[in-house]
């Protein structure tokens, strides 16, 4: 199985989740996956990896998990922020349209504004997906506040108030899809699988060509920075598809 394949794979399973607020059908999940031939063991981490977002498999939607993972800090941080805009952004669904129309068609700046305020709880309610990412809250309002203002910014290239509303929340996901990729703090399990694998292959490469054979999985270990274990995850989840390593039995994998 190709790993950037797998990895785009998962990661358009996670924002259609998203989308779906934290939930992925069965059948979605299978048009995802089902071209890529999970095995059993890949198919059960594929969907441990999900449950671990607190992203369901079901046909319809879930009651609201209000037990978010929030710090301490973060928990007194929502409820100030949320404190501070309440207030802003109420208007009539008339004067919405308006507002919506006034950025379509003019480039008004005070009617941008105003649709930046309207759309703030938004991003709250957006982020609160996310926090199981391991991101802090805080972190996830600031940087899909900054995709609120870039997709306002880019409302003439559109014509209705519904493409308006779709960029909108397409850009502020974007924005916190791109903060949880480039959190370095951030390390799942699978991703760490990923990881050990190319690291892995690599070092099969260079004792096998330093050998000039197939090499074991002993060797490996005994000649490399990885455990026995590691390398047989490794190998389970390739589908015993590394090229250049053969179990200690001498069978060919």
């Amino acid at each position: 199985m190709d790993q950037k394949e797998y990895k785009a794979a998962l990661d358009r399973a996670v924002r259609l989740a998203h989308e779906g607020k934290n939930r992925l059908s069965p059948v979605e999940y299978d048009r995802i996956f089902d071209p890529l031939s999970l095995s059993e063991e890949q198919d059960k981490l594929t969907k441990n990896y999900l449950k671990e977002l607190h992203i369901s498999l079901c046909e319809s939607e879930g009651a609201e998990d209000d037990d978010l993972p929030l710090s301490h800090e973060d928990g007194n941080y929502l409820s100030f922020y949320l404190e501070e805009i309440k207030n802003l952004g109420e208007y009539s669904e008339e004067e919405k349209k308006e507002i919506f129309m006034s950025v379509i068609r003019d480039d008004d700046a005070d009617a941008k504004e105003k649709l930046i305020n309207m759309h703030l709880s938004d991003v709250v309610e957006i982020a609160k997906l996310y926090v199981y990412h391991g991101m802090r809250l805080e972190d996830l309002i600031g940087e899909g506040n900054i995709g609120l203002i870039m997709a306002v910014d880019l409302l003439g290239t559109v014509e209705t108030v519904e493409e308006a509303e779709g960029l909108i929340g397409k850009t502020i996901m974007d924005s916190m899809d791109a903060a949880i990729r480039n959190d370095a703090d951030l390390k799942s399990e699978i991703d760490r699988i990923l990881e050990n694998i190319n690291r892995i292959n690599e070092a099969v490469s260079s004792l096998s060509g330093d050998l000039r054979r197939d090499i074991t999985i002993k060797e490996l270990a005994e000649n490399s920075e990885f455990s026995v274990k590691e390398i047989n995850d490794a190998m389970k989840f390739t589908g015993n598809a590394i090229e250049g390593l053969i179990s200690d039995e001498g069978d060919q994998k």
